[in-house]
């Protein structure tokens, strides 16, 4: 199953891609990860299948590939992700699901 989200900053144009756009900024908390190969920005390897992140206009999308678990499990983790780009890059967004 593929379920995908976007990622919008609320209070400005676009996230600092610098700050946001690392492997530990959009590693999930709950769920070990490690990075894969293969297309976007960045992607990750969870038990239950493949995150990729594109910096596209006009935020970040998430796309979950094979992906095994819920959809609310999906959610969970892109919310994890959120906090951590809001903590490290001190902008706010929120989750437009795709």
């Amino acid at each position: 199953m593929e379920i995908e989200f976007l990622i919008r900053r609320t209070d400005g144009e676009w996230f600092s891609a610098a700050k946001v756009m690392s492997a530990e900024v959009l590693k999930p908390r709950s769920v070990p990860s490690e990075p894969t190969s293969g297309w976007g920005h960045h992607r990750i390897k969870i038990p239950n299948g493949v995150i990729s992140f594109a910096y596209e206009d006009p935020g970040i999308q998430i796309t979950f590939e094979e992906f095994t678990g819920s959809r609310g499990e999906a959610e969970r983790i892109v919310g994890e992700i959120l906090m951590n780009i809001e903590s490290v890059a001190g902008e706010h967004g929120l989750i437009v699901p795709l």
